[in-house]
């Protein structure tokens, strides 16, 4: 089989498409026995010369996110041409909260242009959203890390289930930072914001950090969280955005994983921040709202309210180096090892294969 893959984040953001393409790409190619190519979204709308040598050998075209705008009129161009076309996403844009840096534009079509005189704001008609429902509507299928995802757009076409695997090899070869304090550690992108404030935890970590002088908080990634942390400057640890390749390092100073969740846009988040805890053999504690349900036996779920965050966090930290503690985390550790991305490849291709042989309805 040969598969092109479309990827939508430029180098500056390459975070999505890292998952989304850049790895399962890789893993295809891996196996010797189907093809994978990767280009840029710019190229496949530009029908570079690239971008139409890989379509027309393509058994499948996979193309994330962008549905819009010059996105859909390639789409048809492809459909056109008999090509078998997948949507590939991983985020409920409907319920996108307004401290999410891409609200306005999902939900405004806010975008800025340049006329000559200077970058103005500008509005997209019709709404991202209604084009985004088109060009799934294009598409022989899409494919998702959400069941609750799938379930959202099963109405506008078929909807398959690949979940965010990743190189285990990349978190294996971490040698774990000791250090003399407790880190209750997060990271990712700017649309966690709210998954903060709502959930609980920033007043529990406030009530832990008065409790246990030796607890530090280390966020990395967004800014926003970190100065909301009502804690002493000197007990809260602050790192900006790094390659992926040098992101494992960082999370491994962590003593405890966080993954705090709330609302309806997080029930439908992949599983990538507690797999990647888990491959670090690092205890997590997550909001449970049904986005982790399939892993809750690895890592403690807790209801979203700050006395109950602040509960399961004392039990955690007193239970650091304890038998039960490195009992979960060993058996945690032997699941996410599991789910490498070449030892999940067949996965990928099967339901490939399924798209094609299924076709347009």
């Amino acid at each position: 089989m040969i598969i092109t893959y479309v990827f939508a984040d430029s180098t500056m953001e390459f975070n999505t498409s890292n998952w989304r393409c850049m790895m399962p790409h890789n893993a295809i190619n891996k196996t010797k026995e189907h093809k994978s190519n990767l280009i840029h979204l710019n190229e496949f709308i530009n029908n570079s010369e690239n971008s139409q040598k890989f379509c027309q050998e393509s058994d499948i075209i996979i193309v994330e996110r962008n549905l819009f705008g010059d996105t859909n009129t390639m789409l048809q161009f492809w459909k056109g041409r008999n090509k078998i076309l997948v949507a590939n996403f991983d985020d409920a844009y409907p319920f996108i909260t307004p401290s999410n840096i891409a609200y306005n534009f999902w939900n405004l079509g806010e975008i800025n242009v340049n006329d000559g005189t200077g970058e103005k704001k500008a509005y997209m008609r019709p709404m991202p959203l209604r084009q985004f429902e088109w060009g799934l509507k294009i598409c022989a299928g899409a494919i998702m890390p959400s069941k609750t995802l799938a379930k959202d757009y099963e109405h506008l076409t078929p909807t398959y289930v690949v979940k965010n695997y990743p190189p285990v090899e990349v978190y294996t070869s971490i040698e774990k930072q000791k250090h003399d304090e407790i880190i209750i550690g997060w990271g990712g992108s700017l649309s966690h914001f709210q998954s903060f404030v709502d959930s609980g935890v920033l007043n529990a970590i406030k009530r832990i950090c008065k409790k246990i002088p030796e607890v530090k908080l280390m966020i990395n990634g967004d800014k926003r969280v970190y100065d909301n942390i009502e804690i002493p400057e000197d007990r809260k640890i602050f790192h900006g955005f790094v390659p992926y390749e040098q992101w494992p390092a960082l999370v491994s100073n962590f003593d405890i994983g966080l993954a705090p969740l709330a609302g309806e846009y997080d029930k439908r988040r992949s599983w990538i921040k507690p797999l990647e805890y888990m491959l670090l053999k690092i205890p997590w504690l997550a909001s449970d709202i049904g986005s982790y349900d399939e892993i809750r036996e690895y890592g403690r779920l807790v209801k979203n309210r700050y006395d109950i965050w602040e509960t399961v966090l004392l039990e955690t930290i007193n239970n650091l180096g304890s038998e039960e503690n490195n009992e979960r985390i060993n058996r945690a550790y032997e699941f996410a090892i599991k789910q490498d991305t070449f030892l999940n490849v067949n996965n990928i291709i099967n339901t490939f294969k399924k798209i094609i042989d299924k076709g347009y309805d």
